[in-house]
């Protein structure tokens, strides 16, 4: 047997480690000198590894060299060869490739290409702005024909739960069609063999209290944004006149809190303008407010110009701080770490909905994309039903297979942060920018603070 050649390791002291596969994950706790050992086997010309050096080496018997040995063979740590790695390997991608529309997992309805506000790192024009037609509000019909079809699907794939999402630009501009929507979606809640579960990714400023009870009553998850204090926030999140949109914001989490739904979190979109508000004052902010999960994200598009290890300081920082309090501090910088610990062979580990499959996003023009703010068209909402018959579809699975992928060749986490978000490498596709790297080096930071953090080893 031998070492395999994805095998990585993290130095927690100088007596543990981390060893784990990078397309498999699964890390395995071990003493510093075997991973040490497993290392250098693994650099040199003959990768083999001799059971009888292992037993002298760590002063083991012949049943703990056997337990061990067995232990690193399931950590894919251990392999009986190349050949036979590589063939592992590809079934695995194959799998992925071939489940079809199995994979549809939620809908999500662009209710409106539009919004009130005008935030610097907008996510949604900075990267799909040229997909836009003149019709910027979904439409009713549009909107229950690929509700139908998608809960046909969700049927068909035998789910335990289907769901639903109203997106934007600023769904509540579309509010009366939203309206109509719930209506419509709890009489087919009446006739679905599975629950239908709602959500919606809201600014909250246009939320008064008629919107509120009615998204209450239908058991609707509000997520909503908070881009630090009121300082931090204005600094980013502008409305059309360029005024400040915190006073909305927090009027928002007013009337929900006043009704009793009140937040349980919120998400912060990070640059170096409200970077300053990634600290100990937010957790304590939100603890004050009873939430349990604050979304911190670094700009996806335009990544923060500040050094990387000085944002991974503050991240791991605050979320040490919050996680002693009860609160989940969590970003797309902590989904590596995440999907460390599944099983590829078991579970279909992506970045994300998008990345995986899971998801179709529907626009307002009848175009359907694997996220919101994507430009990627998959099919078009006529053709729902026989999305797995989409060329397009079939071309975002098969590039999952991330060994062909240059800018993943070598990565120690390329199997579960899976090329990261599909929206930072669409908008810096072709050019000369940086910031893939960056965000790769920031994920790749993360991984491994969260992997300290999980054995309380302080990040350094």
């Amino acid at each position: 047997m031998i070492v395999s050649r994805y095998m990585e390791f993290l130095r927690l002291d100088p007596e543990q480690s981390f060893v784990w596969n990078s397309v498999f994950g699964n890390p395995m706790l071990t003493s510093d000198c075997l991973a040490s050992y497993l290392w250098d086997r693994q650099c040199s010309d003959d990768p083999k590894i001799n059971l009888t050096e292992i037993r002298d080496e760590f002063e083991l018997s012949d049943s703990e060299v056997k337990e061990l040995v067995n232990e690193l063979i399931d950590a894919h740590i251990i392999v009986e060869s190349s050949e036979d790695e590589d063939r592992e390997i590809a079934n695995l991608f194959f799998k992925y490739n071939q489940l079809g529309t199995n994979k549809v997992r939620s809908l999500s309805l662009i209710m409106s290409e539009e919004c009130n506000f005008r935030c610097k790192y907008c996510i949604h024009f900075a990267n799909s702005n040229h997909r836009y037609n003149p019709e910027k509000f979904m439409k009713e019909d549009l909107a229950k024909k690929a509700i139908d079809d998608y809960l046909e699907i969700a049927k068909r794939n035998k789910l335990d739960e289907a769901y639903i999402n109203f997106g934007g630009g600023e769904p509540l501009l579309n509010w009366k069609t939203i309206s109509t929507l719930l209506d419509y979606i709890e009489d087919r809640r009446k006739s679905s063999p599975i629950p239908i579960k709602l959500g919606i990714n809201t600014n909250i400023s246009l939320m008064t209290e008629e919107i509120a009870k009615k998204l209450i009553a239908h058991n609707v998850e509000i997520a909503a944004s908070l881009d630090g204090f009121r300082k931090g926030n204005n600094a980013v999140r502008l409305s059309k006149d360029l005024t400040g949109t915190y006073d909305r914001i927090m009027n928002g989490f007013r009337i929900l809190s006043v009704l009793g739904r009140p937040l349980n979190g919120f998400a912060m979109t990070v640059t170096e303008d409200n970077f300053s508000d990634v600290s100990k004052d937010l957790i304590k902010w939100g603890i004050k407010h009873n939430m349990t999960e604050i979304r911190i994200d670094v700009d996806v598009v335009g990544m923060v110009n500040l050094p990387v290890k000085e944002i991974a300081r503050k991240l791991t920082a605050v979320r040490k701080y919050a996680k002693k309090h009860g609160v989940s501090v969590i970003g797309f910088w902590s989904r590596a770490a995440e999907n460390m610990g599944l099983n590829p062979e078991v579970s279909d580990i992506g970045f994300c909905g998008g990345e995986r499959g899971n998801s179709l996003c529907v626009a307002p023009s009848g175009q359907v994309f694997p996220c919101g703010y994507s430009n990627y068209e998959l099919c078009t909402a006529s053709s729902i039903l026989d999305i797995a018959n989409s060329q397009a579809y079939q071309n975002l699975l098969s590039r999952r297979n991330l060994l062909k992928a240059k800018n993943c060749k070598g990565c120690p986490i390329l199997g579960f942060c899976r090329g990261g978000c599909l929206i930072t490498q669409e908008a810096n596709q072709g050019t000369s920018s940086d910031k893939i790297k960056r965000m790769c080096e920031l994920y790749r930071l993360m991984t491994y603070s969260i992997l300290r953090e999980s054995v309380d080893v302080d990040f350094t």
